[in-house]
This record gives structure tokens, sequence and C-alpha cells, in this order.
């Protein structure tokens, strides 16, 4: 595995066209295509995490056929495939999900029942937040209706939605309809369909199926009978106007009809964060794994895909389990997961090759992030933004507010299991469900990671217990043990592994997409995966992170996810190195743009920008546009996606039309770019080579081997220019390090030379990691490491080392397989980057 390569599929880049451009990355040096999901997805899908059919490639993607096209293709390059795969969710939007409407039409005893995360236990019937009105006026308006299509199928229409209906409800409405025309055969089909089974064993579940089957085909043919069909239209017809009898069958099926806003505080499925359209998915049992996995495998068997990518790992119930699972079913498969690791974590102990890298993002950019002036950009973002740099305080904030609103629903879920929990306990069945309430939240709201595994991890929920205050002690305590699964009863332990599934997303939501817009002192550590409490990380920290790593981990530093590309990201980090002139450039901005607020200034949403402005530059104003008002709603601090303000969306469009209508102001933001280009570029190549040769096997996302201005999604998924860079490539084949120009020729350059290394001498990549210390006043610029005894990598960080700044290599002679210069004994380190702020030395 030299080197992987993320292509977003959709649409508008189809399988067919990324076989178009396997010519390009073979060329490139990559050896694994790194795909993202390719199974059928929700119609009109942008990124196929909707998956509503398994089974099935992927239409919009050109189906089986074009996968098949794309296998052998990239197999004749000699290119294998990782593929992005989602375990842990299906989407319900629309009507492509037939297991889901499987399920709605026949309760518990649908075949799929057990697929999905549906809370029977509490709640009988599936709540269904689709309605655009409240129930009872959607139902006088006639937004509610049953209709016949003619063939003997009836649904639920709901606005332009249509749902499948109890075969017990047709069988009433046959029933009727048979009656009224007196005919016998219409009326015992609708007896029969009236009196299925519905109980869920195996054999009873395939009896009823078989029978329901039966009874709607010969009611089919009953329908070409001109007297049934009318009198079936005739009971459709009452219907319409009985809004009684309506409510009354609307009641009878296995769902219930409310208003969307209703799945803020009440569902009876698990879903995807707070994504009402994405319900969980039961992988704990083996059937599902078995039929959701049917194709993945099978792949894997025949070796059409290496490996997969397991999509939001923390969601599932039991991950151990299914990763162990998966490794049976495919022990030769490479199988990293998309885990966030803070900085105290390691992976747990799973069957897994490795993670997608988040944490090799966060740590590289602490690397490049200068330490000495912490307190003054502190002081930059309190001085301008008028806000506290608190970013644990704000944590539990932010994380209080989405347990509030929209993860309400399933916190309620986990209220309920603690409340019973707590009543068969005599040292806490008196408290009130308010007080089980608060102790959860608040208990939540500072777990130190995003889950725990298990009754292991009793030590993260004692941590988190230890910063709650004015909770009662002995509501803690227990608590605390029914977390850690040490309370036996069963409503404690269930408690326990529905919350190890709920808290990713409360952190995520709390962390990742709202305080990552608020604490935005230096926005290239408000990054997915971050603990923004952490600002920089000694080089020694780094070095021991990365040497720990596993070889078969990737190595990211941009993915689909990520809230700014890596390039953004660099140069960004490179602000924290000049911390006075970026004061002074704001205060400057600052002055010139407040004429352009049409309401009152938001100054963190403003601060955030100027560093997105800078680091993106040269932006345009519609991107710009479309960031700030995406930023200013995950912050929710004027605006939101459940609350939007109007008056303030348009103030964000004046704000952003009157500073780049500013010829002044643009030129100043210019003028400052510049200026911090190189510092960001040096950054840039930095991060680039270190995941080029530290263990593990680099990531690169799609488009990012030349400079990067994306930001966050879906400004990350714009169209690549693949001839452009396969162009750029052919004609920098010949070229030395001494014809590069610009950052864009530099990186694609150096990574065609690094994985090309890589796949003649891959053994020089298989060594030993061990850090290599320069000498001199200012040798915490340089970051260098030894892979084995042969290759040596040294990047700048922090600015340029000074002149007596160098590197005693080992005895032998280096080849610089970037300048092809030779070096031996001691080198400055300026000289050694003379071309390029990187060098990477092989021993001859």
């Amino acid at each position: 595995m030299t080197a992987t390569y993320r292509l977003q599929l959709h649409g508008g880049f189809t399988l067919g066209d990324a076989r178009a451009i396997l010519p390009y990355l073979a060329e490139l040096g990559i050896t694994h295509v790194y795909l993202s999901p390719i199974l059928q997805a929700a119609p009109g899908s942008t990124h196929n995490y909707d998956v509503v059919d398994p089974e099935h490639v992927s239409d919009a993607l050109g189906g089986d056929a074009a996968f098949d096209a794309f296998a052998l293709e990239a197999a004749r390059l000699g290119l294998a495939i990782l593929l992005d795969i989602v375990p842990n969710h299906m989407s319900i939007a629309g009507t492509a999900n037939r297991w889901w409407l499987d399920m709605l039409e026949n309760g518990p005893a649908s075949y799929y029942a057990q697929f999905f995360d549906v809370d029977w236990a509490s709640d009988d019937r599936v709540t269904l937040p689709v309605l655009t009105d409240r129930y009872g006026r959607a139902l006088a308006s006639g937004q509610l209706a049953i209709e016949h299509d003619g063939r003997g199928g009836f649904s639920v229409r709901a606005g332009e939605l249509h749902l499948p209906i109890a075969p017990r409800t047709v069988g009433s409405i046959v029933r009727r309809a048979g009656e009224r025309i007196r005919h016998a055969e219409l009326a015992f089909i609708g007896d029969a369909l009236t009196e299925l089974p519905r109980e869920i064993d195996a054999e009873t579940r395939h009896r009823r199926h078989r029978d329901k089957a039966v009874l709607g085909k010969r009611l089919a043919a009953l329908c070409d009978d001109r007297v049934c069909a009318a009198a079936l239209d005739a009971e459709i017809a009452a219907l319409a106007i009985d809004r009684a009898e309506l409510d009354a069958i609307l009641e009878q099926q296995s769902y219930r009809l409310v208003h969307w806003s209703v799945a803020r505080d009440h569902l009876s499925y698990r879903r995807f964060f707070d994504i009402d359209t994405l319900v969980g998915l039961r992988q704990e049992v083996l059937e599902v794994f078995e039929t959701t996995h049917a194709r993945i495998i099978g792949w894997l068997a025949n070796e059409k895909i290496a490996g997969v990518r397991v999509d939001h790992v923390d969601g599932l119930r039991d991950p151990v389990g299914y990763l162990a699972h998966l490794r049976e079913r495919a022990p030769e498969a490479w199988i990293v997961v998309e885990k966030i690791l803070r900085a105290h974590e390691a992976l747990p102990p799973w069957d897994a090759d490795g993670t997608t890298g988040y944490e090799f993002a966060d740590r590289i950019c602490t690397l490049l992030v200068e330490p000495a002036y912490e307190a003054a950009m502190t002081r930059a973002f309190e001085d301008y933004t008028g806000t506290a740099w608190q970013p644990r305080r704000a944590s539990r904030v932010a994380r209080l507010e989405a347990m509030r609103e929209g993860l309400h629903s399933e916190v309620g879920r986990l209220v309920d299991l603690a409340v019973r929990a707590c009543a068969a306990s005599p040292t806490c069945r008196d408290f009130t469900r308010g007080e089980i309430a608060s102790a959860l939240r608040e208990l939540f709201a500072g777990y130190p990671a995003y889950r725990t595994y298990g009754p292991n991890d009793r030590g993260r929920i004692a941590a988190a217990a230890r910063e709650v205050e004015g909770v009662d002690g002995d509501l803690l305590a227990f608590l605390t043990s029914a977390l850690a699964f040490e309370v036996p009863a069963a409503d404690a332990t269930e408690l326990a592994h529905v919350a190890q599934q709920v808290t990713g997303a409360i952190v995520a939501k709390g962390d990742e997409d709202t305080l990552a817009y608020r604490q935005v002192r230096l926005a290239a550590r408000c990054e997915v995966g971050a603990d923004l409490e952490v600002y920089a990380t000694p080089p020694a920290d780094v070095h021991r992170l990365l040497a720990a790593g596993s070889p078969a981990s990737l190595l990211a530093t941009s993915t689909h996810d990520t809230k700014r590309g890596e390039d953004v990201r660099a140069r960004i980090a490179a602000l924290s190195e000049i911390p006075d002139r970026w004061t002074a450039a704001i205060a400057r901005w600052r002055e010139r743009a407040d004429r352009f607020w049409s309401v009152a200034p938001d100054r963190t949403l403003e601060y955030l920008m100027w560093q997105v402005i800078v680091g993106a530059w040269p932006i345009d104003e519609k991107r710009a546009a479309e960031y700030m008002h995406k930023a200013s709603r995950e912050a929710k601090l004027r605006t939101s996606w459940r609350s939007p303000d109007e008056a303030f969306d348009k103030a964000i469009d004046a704000w952003c039309r009157g500073v780049f209508g500013d010829r002044d102001l643009t030129a100043d933001l210019a003028g400052f770019a510049a200026e911090l280009a190189p510092r960001g570029n040096a950054n840039a190549l930095a991060q680039l080579l270190v995941k080029l040769v530290a263990p593990g096997v680099p990531d690169i996302y799609q488009g990012c081997e030349l400079a990067d201005d994306s930001l966050v999604d879906p400004d990350n998924r714009r169209p690549v220019d693949y001839s452009t860079r396969a162009r750029l490539l052919r004609e920098l084949r010949d070229k030395t390090v001494r014809d590069l120009d610009g950052l864009a020729a530099a990186k694609l350059w150096t990574t065609a030379r690094v994985l090309g290394l890589r796949r003649r001498r891959p053994e020089l990549f298989r060594g030993r990691y061990e850090p290599f210390a320069a000498t001199g006043p200012l040798a915490d610029r340089v970051f260098a490491f030894k892979r084995d005894e042969a290759l040596l990598a040294a990047v700048n960080r922090l600015g340029p080392p000074s002149s007596d700044t160098q590197l005693a290599l080992p005895a032998g002679t280096w080849l610089d397989a970037l300048s092809d210069r030779r070096w031996r004994g001691t080198v400055a380190a300026r000289e050694l980057w003379s071309a390029l702020p990187i060098a990477l030395l092989v021993l001859d």
C-alpha cells in the first residue's frame, strides 16, 4: 500500500468519470483508489451516505456494470480499491427504501423489523415526522388521504409522500366494498387480510407474507372487474369525506404521522446524529450484518475490492463484535475505521488495521502552530470578539444546547431508561425525572472522548463525573456505575448500551459543529477531532505519536469532513507566527468593513471570516458568502439551521458584497495574504512530506495534489480539473526542483517523486521511526526523522532557521530525492532547503 486517492462520487462525477482518470492516478503513484460509498442511495444524493439499497450499486453512479468496468480497468493498471461503507444507518427519505416501507406496512411482523433500531418496547408505532403542517390541520385540509392505484394497491398520501398501508386496514376497506356489492370473494379477501397473523416468530412471519402476496394478486385481478373497482373507489371516496373514519384508519398503522418539528422531542427510532431521514441499523443482529454486507463481502472475497473504510464506527452498538465478524468474513481485507481519537486516546484493541487519519491531520497542525505567541493570539481573539477564550466551558454549553435541541429525542430515550433504572434502586428511586435528566446531560457534557466501549471504560465516565456540579452525589454515583455496566438490571444495561451510541453525536454536534465556529482563536485548530485546548504540540510529542502509528492507518491532511482544506489550514496556522501584524491588520479591516453591516455586527463570525478569507485567498464573494452562511448557522449565535434569521442572512450577503466590492480593502487583504503565503506554503509542503514518509498510508483527497483552497463541505466537493492535473504531471516529469513555480507544482512534483520512491524502494518506508535532532539556536524549526537507517526526512516549521542551524548526517553519502543533491557530514538547514523547505535523504 503506497498511497490512497479519495474520490467523492455523485451524479455529476460517476464511476465512468472515475474510470477515465485511473491512468492519471496510476502515473501519480497511487496504489489504492479510495471510493466514497457506491451502493444505491436516496434519489438526488450528493454523497451516497444515505443508502437505501445495499444490494445494488447506485444507478446514479452507473450501476453494477459501471462498477465492474471500473474495477476491471483499475486492476489492469495495478490499482486496488478501498471502499467506504456505511453500516450504521440507511436513508428513509421518500419511498426508495423498500425494507423500511415493508416495516411501515407490517410493523413488528415485517421481515425487516429487526433491521432498524426502532424502540418497539416503549412505543408500538414508529413516529414519522414528515408532515409540513400539524396533524389535525393536515387531516382537516385534505393533505392526508387514502389512495388506490386501481390494481389493488393502497397507500396513505401525506402531502407528496405516499406511504404503505397495513394489510388489516386494506382488509377492512376491501371487506366493506365486498359487502357493499355483495361480492363474496371480495369480502373474503378483505376478511383474510384483516386476519393475517401478527406474531413475529419466523414461521408465522413467513406464512403472513406468503398469504398476503397471494391475496394481493387475487385482489389485483378483481380490480379488472369494473363493479369491484367501482366499489373500492366508493369506499375511498367515503373516507375522503369522513375525517373521523380516516383518522381511525391512520391510527391503525404501524407508524404515527406527525409534524416535522416533533422529531426534536420524540422519535421511536435511532437517527444518525439529528438527521430524521437516516435511521440506525442493528448490525449486532447477524442477519442484518449478512444482508447489508453481502455485496461488500462478495467483492472482498473475489478481490474486486481490497479493503473497506468503515464509516461512523462509533454509532454501532458493538464495534468490537462488528469488526470481529467483518474480519471473520473477510480475513485478508484491509479494514480502516472512521474514528476520532483525542490527543490522549489510542485506538481500542479492535480487529481493524487502523484509522482514516483524523488524528494525523490534528497532530501535524499542532506542529505548525507557534506556541510562543499563544497568549497574544488569545488576546487578539478576545479583544476583537468580546468573547472569553474558555473552550472547556464553551464546550459544555454547546453540548448542553445540542442535547436540548437537535438531540433532545435521543437524550429523552436515555432519560426514560435511566428513570426506570433509578426506580429499581433504593438509593435513587425518589429522584424526579427532571433531576435524572439534568444529571445525565451534565455528565455527557463533560465526556473526555466521543464514547466509551463496554465495561472497562469506567475511567472516562468518572472523569466526566468529577466535573459535574449541582447534582446529588448518590444519583451521580449510580448513573456513573450504570453507564459503566456495573448495575446488572436490564434497564441500566440498556442505558449503558444506548448511551454509547449517543454520546458520540453529542460531542460531535457540540464540539465540531458548534464550538468550532464559536471559539475561533485560530481557525486552523477548529477541526474535526481537534481539542481546542491543545494549541501547539512539542515536536517530541509529535514524534512519539507518529512512531506509534499503525503502518496500515491512513495519513490524511484533507477529507470530505474537514472544515478547511489542508493548504488553507496551513496558511491560517502561519498566523500564529505573526500575532502583532495580524492584530493590526484585522483592526484596519474591521474599521473599514463596519459600514457594510446592516445589523449589529457578529464579531465572532467576522473574526473567523478574516482568517478564512486570507487563508483561502484569492477567494471570490460567492464562495465567501456561502461559507459565512454555513458558519453562522453552525455557530447558532445569531441564526441556525432550525431557526434561521432572514434579516441576519441578508446582512451576511450585504457584508460580503461590501468587503469584496471595496477595492482598497481587497487590496489590503491581498497584500496580507501574499505576505502570509510563503509561511503557509512552507507549512503545506511540510505536512505533505511528513504524510508521504511517516508510518502509515498517505491519503490524498481529490484535487489536493495541487494547491488546495477548499472550505467545508460542499465547497470541498467542487469539480476537480483532472485534465489540467494530468497535463501538469506530464510536464513536470522531467523537471527538477529548480524548475518548480508555485505551491501547486511543488506539491504535485513532490507527491509524484516520493510516491515513485515508495514504489521502487518500499523497504525504506517500512523501517522503524526515529526522531532526528538538529543543532543550533533555532533547531526546533527543523522537524526531522529517520525511517530505519537509510531514509531521513527534514521539514521546516515556524519560519526559517538561523544560519547556524545544522543537521549532522549519519555516516555515508545521502542523496536528496527531491533536489538530487548529495550530502555528507554536517549540513546547514538553510542550504539543505535552498530550493524547497523540505528534504528527503536516501543513503546512497
